[in-house]
């Protein structure tokens, strides 16, 4: 029998995922960090520090301390060899160190540099045009404890054009050919162009360094309207070098496609939320995820986007909006029924946007823990981390859904990369360089971001699916519904229509052809002559031949509905001394007399003619046929040549009979003297058929 675990089992289970496996993300992360590239070997020294010269001389040997000074007894050192070179001692040397000083995302890379002569500038430096109106030299000191034994490679950025010397000896110029070019110096518009740094790698012999001090001078040409830049050097054997490049290189492209993807995923959401405003959450998720991928530009930038103190404060109060946006998101999306967390989001952001503005307004230091305001950046970004990365858990332990368990194991990553980092780079500044692993966190909440909005589509692409599945299903089946009773209320109609028919036929049967009967059954118990009773006979038969040729016609044929009539009628009109003058044109069908719309027309006519045999004393009737097409209407007109209608007569039986018949067909009927070539006495039928069903 399997045994199930119970639910506190499952909790407990969760709950030791969410706490190892941030850590152990993060503890492979920094044996790779360190092992691939972001810790400088022994041998590479980055050169943290440079003293600016006074002149802008183009010879070194016109620049006081660019060359540097020999030792007594020693040869001079204008532009000496490298042996002699190598023999060199500084003089006032800096105080350098091998170890990076990392800086964090927050602190600009363009700060203030008061250009005083002999003033020394922490590298890397950012240079307004303004601030240099001529060419600049830099001296960067260093020691070796050890004589080079393979070569050295010196990696620099700089912006714009750049000149090295080392020991006073010209080792390298980006300048096109060698030497000096009037490019550096002039030509304005093609330094406008240089908007990222160049890259100078140069490859230094082991002859010329030997063990001891050394000296850097190197001149970088007048800014242009983009400025000027340096980077830190890098100085090391060529192997370590390139490998120190090929992990820099690698952890460049994470940052580039981390910050890529930040844009791409914050632009996509915020252009949903622009076309769904109701949808504000995509808002605020894309608002993040562009602040994310903005806290990585000073690692992807040679220069900063607005100038100081302006770009340090844009990225201190977009790291606040992105974290208070973090734990904005954390509550919604978790689930829980309190505001506490959205409140405290809101009051972080205020107090934030407030105080570290006007830090980095000011220029506090972000490592200057005499100073209150690190105590505060650091503890307000602590505690807004840690109560996402709470509130992420508890949804995790309360659902079982995977996806809120991976969203807390990304918030806890996130958390502890922040307090890993923040610790290194701020609180224990030298110790270990781990700048670079800052993009872990910053690339788990965009993805994290990304996998939602992956899942929010696809969900509503399902469930768009499944709705258009549910209504065909439920279109479906209300169209079999209504089919059904369609089919019902057809069958109840036919069923109506033969019971409606079933009883005019047993009326027609009972007024016309059972009086007949009635009326020779009495002749035949009266003893009447032969020959009468036969006439009677053949009444009857007439009359049923006339109800069944009127029921045989159902297409609505009017000329031949009066034909038959004519031709059942004629030998009594014919023994009554009635002649016919018929006179029917051409009409078009009529809908009015298909189906038992004809037996109707047939008894009005029997009806009329009848009238005229027993009260007209007429000697003629005429029959004639028009189309009214203005009126859409077909003209039936009986007229004859009798006494005609008393002014005063009352509609008995047959005229309302009549009436009713017309109007069961739509037709109109009415009684008048003929208009056309009147008879005196004589009296017109007039029976008005439409041509449409319905008119």
């Amino acid at each position: 029998m399997e045994v199930r675990p119970t639910a506190a089992t499952v909790s407990i289970r969760r709950l030791a995922l969410l706490v190892a496996l941030p850590l152990l993300v993060l503890w492979v992360v920094h044996l790779f960090s360190q092992h691939y590239g972001t810790a400088m070997p022994a041998q590479v020294l980055r050169l943290t520090e440079a003293r600016l010269l006074p002149g802008d001389a183009r010879d070194p040997a016109q620049v006081p301390g660019a060359l540097p000074e020999a030792r007594p007894g020693a040869p001079s050192r204008g532009h000496a060899s490298p042996e002699s070179a190598a023999s060199a001692v500084v003089s006032q040397p800096l105080n350098p160190t091998a170890t990076p000083t990392p800086m964090p995302s927050t602190i600009p890379s363009t700060p203030a540099v008061p250009l005083a002569p002999g003033h020394v500038v922490a590298l890397p430096v950012q240079i307004h045009d303004t601030d240099a109106p001529g060419p600049l030299w830099f001296a960067l000191d260093f020691r070796l404890d050890r004589a080079a034994e393979a070569p050295y490679w010196l990696v620099i950025q700089h912006r714009p054009a750049a000149t090295v010397y080392l020991d006073g000896q010209l080792i390298a110029t980006s300048s096109p050919g060698s030497g000096y070019s009037a490019e550096d110096e002039d030509d304005l518009a093609q330094r406008g162009l240089l908007l990222a740094g160049r890259r100078l790698q140069v490859s230094i012999p082991p002859a010329m360094l030997p063990a001891g001090e050394h000296r850097l001078s190197l001149r970088l040409a007048r800014p242009g309207f983009e400025g000027a830049g340096l980077s830190a050097p890098l100085l090391g054997p060529s192997e370590q070098i390139r490998a120190l490049q090929e992990g820099r290189r690698f952890w460049q492209v994470i940052r580039v496609t981390t910050a890529l993807a930040g844009f791409v995923i914050g632009a996509f959401m915020l252009m949903v939320w622009l076309a769904l405003r109701q949808e504000w959450l995509y808002g605020v998720t894309g608002l993040f995820c562009l602040c994310t991928a903005l806290l990585l530009t000073p690692y992807l930038l040679n220069g900063a986007l607005f100038p100081a103190p302006w770009w340090r404060v844009a990225l201190d109060l977009v790291d606040v909006l992105s974290k208070a946006g973090l734990l904005f998101l954390v509550a919604r999306l978790s689930g829980i029924g309190a505001r506490w967390p959205e409140k405290v989001a809101v009051a972080y952001l205020v107090l934030g946007t407030v105080i570290d503005g006007a830090a980095a307004f000011l220029g506090w230091s972000w490592t200057d823990f005499h100073h209150p305001w690190p105590w505060w950046a650091l503890g307000s970004r602590a505690v807004v981390l840690g109560a996402a990365a709470v509130l992420a858990a508890r949804a995790a332990l309360a659902t079982p859904r995977r996806a809120h368990l991976v969203g807390a194991c990304a918030v806890a990553l996130s958390a502890w990369v922040w307090l890993y980092v923040s610790w290194f780079a701020l609180v224990l500044s030298r110790q270990m360089s781990v700048v670079d692993i800052n993009v872990v966190g910053h690339a788990v909440l965009i993805a994290i971001a990304g996998v939602a909005l992956q899942r929010r589509f696809v969900g509503s692409l399902r469930d768009e699916a499944m709705a258009r599945i549910r209504l065909e299903q439920a279109l479906d089946a209300r169209t079999r519904e209504l089919q059904d009773r369609w089919e019902d209320l057809q069958d109840s109609e036919r069923q109506r229509s033969a019971a409606q028919e079933r009883e005019r036929l047993l009326q027609e049967m009972h007024d016309g052809l059972g009086s007949q009967l009635v009326t020779a059954r009495l002749c035949a118990e009266r003893g009447v002559s032969p020959q009468s009773l036969v006439e009677q006979l053949d009444e009857c038969i007439r009359e049923m031949r006339l109800t069944v040729d009127a029921l045989a016609v159902t297409d609505g044929d009017l000329t031949l509905l009066l034909a038959n009539l004519r031709h059942r009628m004629a030998p009594r009109l014919q023994d009554a001394g009635l002649e016919l003058d018929w006179q029917l044109t051409d009409v078009p069908l009529l809908p009015t007399l298909r189906g038992t719309g004809g037996r109707e027309l047939i008894r009005i006519v029997q009806e009329a003619l009848s009238n005229v045999i027993h009260h007209a004393d007429a000697t003629r009737v005429r029959f004639s046929t028009r189309v009214d097409e203005a009126r859409g209407q077909v003209l039936l007109s009986i007229v004859d040549n009798g006494r005609g209608m008393a002014a005063d007569l009352r509609q008995g039986n047959g005229l309302r009979g009549m009436r009713r018949r017309a109007e069961r067909i739509s037709a109109e009927i009415d009684w008048r003297a003929p208009e056309e070539a009147p008879m005196e006495g004589g009296t017109e039928l007039l029976l008005r058929l439409p041509l449409r069903a319905g008119a």
